[in-house]
Order: structure tokens, then C-alpha cells, then sequence
């Protein structure tokens, strides 16, 4: 993980256990959820050297099958600037997602500890790092792969939670691209039990 993932969940962490202080323990609510976070991707080598980290957003939803177990899908996209070797120069690209996952939590009140991953298809909507050789002419589609954790805060609302999450991607079409997605949500569960 990236100094910067390590800070934002480490800071995030932090905050949350100083607001479960001041809140009972009680039981988040399960079943169906929808969750909407914002993101920043960034590359790893090889990738690091030809494009920037960049924004995004991510959408999830799902089910939660027990307290500790939930199952959905996923879309995200990112933007990134491609900082390849001029001609042309300030280019962007951007990186589109979707797929299925599944979380493993651990509750502990209000607080819950995760561990998350899945796999899906990406679109990648330029060919500018043909000239680096990640992409190769006309293959814009890859299958992705992603895990990692995060941490998740039970609002006093039972329904909402807010979190933060760092996952590691594998592209394995565009040369194994890899990249570290971190992210902060929120997400609101519909059931009651």
C-alpha cells in the first residue's frame, strides 16, 4: 500500500475510534445496500512511470447475506493523465470497471474491520499507452482482479455507514497493469435485520 492509502485509513481509523467512544454498541442492519465512494488510482510500476493518479468514483450493490458476509457488483471509473514521452502530450485517459465482489467483516460494535475482493472486465477509453506497451493496438478491454480492506463506521442511523477502503488491481491484459484504489464511502443498507 501507498504512504498516502496508509495515512487516510490509518487518519480514518483513528477518527472512527474516537466516535465509537461516545456510541452504544449496536447491531448494523443487513440485507440489500447501495454504496457510493470517491476515489484516487493511483499506478504502480510499470504503469507508474506512463500515467498519473488520478480520481473516481465507485458505485456497489449488493446483499448482505450475514452480518459478517455480503455479496454484489460494482462499477467505477477513474481519469488519469498519461505522462508518456511527448509528442502528444497532455493526453488523458480513463479507466471504466465492473464486476462482483465480496466482503468479510469483522464487527466489533459499531466498527467493523474488512477484507474484500472480486473480478470484473475494464475498458480502457484511449490508446495512448500503446506507446509504452501496457495497452497494444486494438485491445481496449481487460479482465480485473481486486483485493484488499478497509475499515467501516455504523452511523448512529443503523442504515448508513461510512468507511474507507484501499484495494490493490490487476489488469492482467494491459501487461499486468497494477493500481492502488483508495477509496471513502458511504453506504446505506435497506433492511432492518
Amino acid at each position: 500500500m501507498s504512504r498516502l492509502s496508509l495515512r487516510i485509513i490509518g487518519a480514518s481509523a483513528l477518527a472512527l475510534g474516537a466516535m465509537a467512544g461516545t456510541a452504544g454498541a449496536r447491531p448494523a442492519s443487513t440485507g440489500f445496500f447501495a454504496e457510493g465512494g470517491l476515489d484516487v488510482m493511483k499506478f504502480l510500476s510499470p504503469g507508474a512511470a506512463s500515467a498519473a493518479a488520478g480520481p473516481g468514483i465507485d458505485l456497489r450493490v449488493g446483499r448482505d447475506l450475514f452480518s459478517w458476509l455480503s455479496v454484489g457488483g460494482y462499477v467505477a471509473g477513474s481519469t488519469h493523465e498519461a505522462t508518456t514521452p511527448p509528442p502528444p502530450s497532455g493526453q488523458f485517459f480513463q479507466l471504466y470497471r465492473a464486476g462482483a465482489d465480496g466482503r468479510l467483516s469483522i464487527p466489533a460494535g459499531p466498527i467493523a474491520i474488512f477484507g474484500e475482493g472480486g473480478f470484473g472486465l475494464s475498458m480502457i477509453s484511449s490508446n495512448i499507452l500503446d506507446r509504452v506497451h501496457i495497452t497494444t493496438p486494438g485491445k481496449s478491454f481487460s479482465a480485473t482482479i481486486h483485493g484488499g480492506g478497509g475499515i467501516e463506521w455504523q452511523l448512529e442511523n443503523r442504515h448508513y455507514a461510512i468507511g474507507a477502503a484501499s484495494d490493490l488491481i490487476i489488469e492482467p491484459s494491459f501487461n499486468s497493469l497494477k493500481a492502488l484504489e483508495t477509496r471513502l464511502y458511504l453506504r446505506y443498507t435497506y433492511g432492518g435485520g
